[in-house]
């Protein structure tokens, strides 16, 4: 059922407006059979005009059917009371009707006959002799005019109408839609987050795995050393208690994952990289193609191994970012280490088509929440976004984990 129909088939009843337009067309038309004189009696006269304006109470109920009427009263007047001086003509009545079931008629097929009928009412008239007067003939064109118009002025708002039935349909489904996307995205950003948690869980296991094999070393060289040289002793057990801190404090934030609904795996890993490490990582991606200069500021000192292996995390996210989004532009990586922050940035400038890093909307977004999630592990603080003419990402650790 298309949008035309679907306007016609709604529900109707007789309203305040049908009750407003019938009400003035039925008095007047009264007051003419009373006044003017005419063929026919005067209860004749008096029932006409009652009959070719009372239907159109229901014109939005039954269109087609007050058409009917009309058009079957005027007939029966005509062949049974002929004369061309009629006062109670219908004529506002039969446009009205016209009107009504162009605009409400119940398909478009019935709505077109409904136009033609009162071009066939004329046509009968031809018998009586209609045809044989000029007067007769300019007044039929006239009313052919007008009974033309409103049909097509009926048509016209019907098609006005599907329109907009068409527009709130069309609105409501992009509503829906929409919907749909938001949530699709609030899920695969759930999963995302998800699945980041579980892969920083998995580095982390090996970070802690390491450093308890250094405590244990420290602790058994401190052992051997401790009635030989107890300096050196004592230096080894403050390196396996420093050890031991980060550590646990590690395997907090592993425990941490796992409580909020991060599904660790014990899977073996390799040991991770460390920003130590970046020097050869900007290696690995200038041999790819991608110029990119490394600035480090500041003295390394002491660095937790959890917040190590996240800047390096960063770093090699960002670089994949511009290598995938801009091509091979110009990059800078600067990591500067301060007393208590590491501060990194990645800046790169725009590609050859005007791309920034991370501008466009075909991928994913899922770097960057990983981004998000590590340093929020952490404590720290990330940004990114348009930089000039291209992007930058800049992203804040502390030395220890808060």
């Amino acid at each position: 059922m298309d949008a035309l129909e679907t306007i016609a088939r709604a529900p109707r009843r007789p309203t305040r407006v049908d009750v407003l337009i019938t009400a003035p067309l039925l008095t007047w038309a009264v007051i003419e059979a009373f006044t003017a004189s005419g063929p026919g009696l005067l209860w004749q006269r008096v029932l006409f005009a009652v009959c070719v304006t009372l239907p159109l109470v229901l014109r939005r109920r039954a269109p087609v059917a007050v058409m009917a009427v009309l058009i079957g009263v005027l007939m029966v007047r005509i062949w049974l009371i002929p004369g061309r001086e009629d006062s109670t003509f219908p004529f506002p009545s039969l446009l009205v009707a016209t009107f009504s079931a162009a605009l409400h008629a119940r398909s478009r097929a019935v709505a077109v006959a409904a136009g033609i009928a009162p071009v066939l009412a004329m046509l009968s008239l031809f018998p009586l002799g209609y045809h044989e007067s000029p007067t007769s003939i300019g007044q039929m064109f006239i009313l052919g005019f007008f009974v033309a118009g409103a049909w097509a002025g009926g048509w016209l708002v019907r098609l006005r109408a599907a329109q907009a039935a068409a527009a709130r349909a069309d609105s409501a489904r992009l509503a829906d839609e929409a919907a749909a996307a938001r949530w699709e995205s609030v899920r695969l950003a759930q999963e995302a987050v998800v699945a980041e948690r579980a892969r920083i869980a998995r580095e982390l296991h090996d970070v802690v795995a390491h450093s308890l094999s250094i405590v244990a070393v420290q602790a058994g060289a401190a052992e051997e050393l401790i009635g030989l040289d107890p300096d050196s002793a004592r230096a080894h057990i403050a390196a396996a208690r420093r050890t031991a801190r980060e550590a646990l404090t590690e395997m907090r934030h592993v425990l941490d994952v796992q409580r909020e609904g991060g599904p660790a795996a014990a899977v073996a890993l390799a040991p991770q990289p460390t920003l130590e490490r970046v020097a050869d990582l900007v290696d690995e991606v200038s041999a790819a193609g991608l110029p990119v200069r490394l600035v480090i500021d500041g003295e390394r000192g002491t660095v937790s191994a959890g917040v190590d292996l996240a800047g390096y995390r960063i770093v090699q996210e960002a670089l994949t970012n511009v290598r995938r989004h801009a091509g091979a532009v110009e990059t800078s990586v600067r990591i500067g280490y301060g007393d208590r922050w590491i501060e990194l940035e990645i800046r790169n400038a725009a590609g050859p088509d005007g791309d920034r890093a991370g501008a466009r909307t075909a991928g994913s977004g899922r770097g960057l929440v990983g981004m998000r999630e590590r340093v929020r592990l952490y404590g720290g603080t990330v940004t990114a976004g348009p930089d000039g003419d291209g992007f930058a990402v800049h992203a804040r650790l502390p030395r220890e984990p808060q």
